[in-house]
């Protein structure tokens, strides 16, 4: 059974399906020849590169849907701007000064959280929508994948505006979901160096060398085409995107999932991505 939504803008009933471009990306049948076809592209390209996009996959005019709705939100939202480590933890005074877990770099965003995006939000729809949780775990190759349980971080948009950036780091999941809305008018690139560690090899030489600026010839940019699907394997691949400059923000939709149930962000994070723990109380 399809799940319905209200758009926000128009206040009438939407079929998920109807924001996706069925035509590329017929999705919500899995067993179509060419879903199918995705699935084996997006594995090949995560083994491979660590990245798997899909351009065009949502369509245009919800897409600026989704962009109208995200500089409403972004107006006085939470801004964080802190310094951290690429490896998202405290220091330890253990390392060498020199070391990578001991490198400093500038983080600085503003993250909307999933409880500012109403029910009528296109966005959050397509998050809800179960044909793409199912096409997500196929593409992933998993067996089972869950949203999060987090009533704030489990879907959230990143809106960078003029100064904002993040620094190199390794994400502390395995993988990441985004749909592109938004470029800046400079900058905003995002940039990684797939599967630069492995669980047995955390390549410190390497990272120390992309963290100094002497290693630039493994550094891939990811293009910032709106409506982009993207999967991105943000454990292994050191990743940063440089810094905003103009007036247009950058806006990304991330979109939480996990092969656990009841995934939820320490207080913490909230604290500091959110400027609060709490859900809003209607």
């Amino acid at each position: 059974m399809r799940q319905l939504a209200t758009s926000y803008a128009a206040g009438v009933p939407i079929d998920p399906a109807a924001l996706i471009d069925r035509d590329r990306y017929p999705i919500d049948d899995l067993h179509h020849a060419a879903t199918q076809s995705l699935i084996r592209h997006a594995r090949e390209q995560l083994a491979t590169a660590g990245v798997a996009e899909f351009p065009g996959f949502v369509r245009a005019e919800a897409v600026a849907a989704m962009v109208t709705e995200s500089e409403r939100l972004a107006v006085g939202a939470h801004h964080q701007d802190v310094m951290g480590t690429p490896y998202l933890e405290l220091p330890d005074p253990g390392w060498p000064a020199d070391h990578p877990r001991m490198t400093m770099g500038r983080s600085a965003l503003t993250a909307l959280p999933y409880d500012r995006f109403a029910t009528t939000s296109e966005l959050r729809a397509i998050y809800e929508w179960d044909p793409l949780l199912r096409f997500i775990a196929a593409a992933l190759g998993v067996d089972d994948l869950y949203r999060y349980d987090d009533a704030l971080g489990a879907l959230n948009v990143a809106a960078m505006a003029d100064g904002d950036e993040l620094a190199w780091h390794f994400d502390h999941t395995d993988f990441v979901v985004s749909i592109a809305l938004q470029p800046s008018d400079v900058g905003g690139d995002f940039q990684c160096v797939p599967k630069l560690r492995r669980a047995d090899d955390e390549a410190y030489d390497r990272v120390a060398a992309v963290l100094a600026g002497t290693r630039d010839h493994d550094i891939a940019t990811v293009p910032m085409t709106p409506g982009s699907l993207v999967l991105f394997a943000g454990r292994t691949s050191l990743h940063r995107v440089t810094p905003i400059c103009g007036d247009r923000a950058r806006y990304v939709a991330l979109l939480g999932y996990d092969t656990e149930p009841g995934t939820c962000s320490s207080e913490l994070l909230r604290l500091v991505r959110y400027g609060r723990a709490e859900p809003l109380t209607v």
